[in-house]
């Protein structure tokens, strides 16, 4: 159970803190131990008695904060006066209210690793387990960099995919609400004024009356309708394992699925790479690096493959039995393997990667565009013609007699 609690540190500070818990007793006996003053506590309640999940610390506030961190350490304040700065400048409510909870933590004498681990789902793996391979090298502020800089990575990568689909996103919408009017506003005004002709109409112009019709007698259905299949669509999402499918069928997209997959293998090859530098034993880079690929299926698939290295396989080896993972970088892994430069060869992978999807993703838009519009102009053109080709048909008929 998750708990909101007022409470007074024994420095005298007054801050309201989330806590988990068995019970509110325990966590009472808790604070106790601690030298906290409670001041309140409640349960971390929905509307209808259901636990909230708090919202993920924003990637470019965790970018922020190692490199400014790993500069106050390497100014030469001890740790406790850094997390200290930074607290105070921490606007964010729910990364202070988390920072505050792992200040207290490390000053009680906590591992800093272990402090942003015990915060659960709030940060990415890869947070604590960097701060974990500089605490054990000794060299804490160089792999905050090194976390920084894959953040800045990761973030330049979804921007220029986000980027490279708002574009085609507003086509379609656009299109959609074009052909909404069309069907609700102007193809009834058409009806009306052919009601009028004791002529035949052609069979798509009746097509589109009929479907006209039948929308705006039942609009009110068709938008319930919409909405229960949108949210019988998430339902569905959320069950175990469906995700690991959906991602799955994602892979074998015609194209899509291959950048899809580039993306991962970027994002596995960079964590892998970063925290090997970091002197992070290899099994444990694993499962951190399966936690990290945005893609589910190879996720899954990757984490398979860390038995087999505990079992002495090589990383090639246990990666090349997960399918995922194209040749080219298999070879490229299996060189750095045998000349003992893995991390630097994982780098160039996932280098290698980036530069393929940002020319993939300018193609790929360039095409996208054209592809829309022209689309979206057929479908309205069509739609419009229809209603004005019999009275073009009638035109010509007057006019021949």
């Amino acid at each position: 159970m998750e708990y909101v609690c007022k409470v007074g540190t024994p420095t005298g500070e007054v801050l309201e803190q989330t806590f988990t818990a068995p019970d509110e007793t325990a966590l009472r006996a808790e604070l106790e131990q601690k030298g906290y003053y409670l001041f309140s506590i409640r349960r971390a309640l929905g509307l209808q008695g259901f636990q909230i999940r708090r919202s993920r610390v924003p990637q470019d506030m965790l970018m922020l904060f190692g490199q400014e961190l790993a500069a106050l350490l390497k100014a030469g304040l001890p740790l406790l006066q850094s997390l200290d700065v930074m607290l105070e400048r921490q606007q964010h409510p729910v990364f202070r209210r988390s920072l505050a909870t792992i200040r207290e933590k490390v000053k009680s004498g906590t591992a800093l690793s272990e402090a942003f681990r015990a915060e659960g789902e709030l940060y990415p793996a890869i947070l604590s387990a960097s701060i974990l391979a500089g605490e054990r090298s000794g060299n804490l502020e160089t792999m905050l960099r090194r976390f920084a800089q894959y953040m800045r990575l990761n973030l330049s990568l979804k921007k220029k995919a986000i980027s490279a689909s708002v574009y085609p996103a507003v086509l379609m919408l656009l299109m959609l609400g074009l052909v909404f009017i069309l069907v609700v506003q102007v193809i009834p005004q058409f009806q009306d004024f052919y009601a009028d002709f004791n002529v035949e109409l052609p069979f798509i112009t009746r097509f589109l009356m009929g479907f006209s019709s039948a929308v705006r007698a039942n609009l009110l259905w068709v938008a319930l309708g919409a909405i229960a299949a949108g949210a019988g669509v998430v339902s569905l999402l959320r069950r175990p394992g469906a995700g690991v499918q959906v991602d799955r069928l994602l892979l074998r997209v015609p194209y899509l699925g291959h950048l899809m997959r580039m993306y991962a293998t970027s994002q596995l090859a960079r964590t892998l790479s970063s925290l090997l530098a970091g002197g992070l034993p290899l099994i444990n880079a694993m499962d951190v690096a399966a936690n990290s690929i945005g893609n589910r299926a190879m996720a899954a698939a990757i984490s398979k493959a860390t038995p087999l290295i505990r079992e002495g396989k090589s990383l090639t080896t246990a990666l090349e039995s997960t399918g995922m993972l194209e040749n080219l970088a298999l070879e490229m892994i299996k060189v750095g393997e045998q000349t003992g430069a893995l991390s630097d060869m994982l780098t160039a992978i996932a280098d290698f990667y980036d530069e393929e999807m940002d020319g993939r993703l300018a193609t790929v838009l360039a095409l996208v565009e054209p592809i829309l519009l022209v689309v979206m102009a057929v479908v309205v053109a069509g739609m419009l013609l229809a209603f004005y080709l019999p009275l073009f048909e009638a035109i010509s008929a007057i006019q021949s007699r």
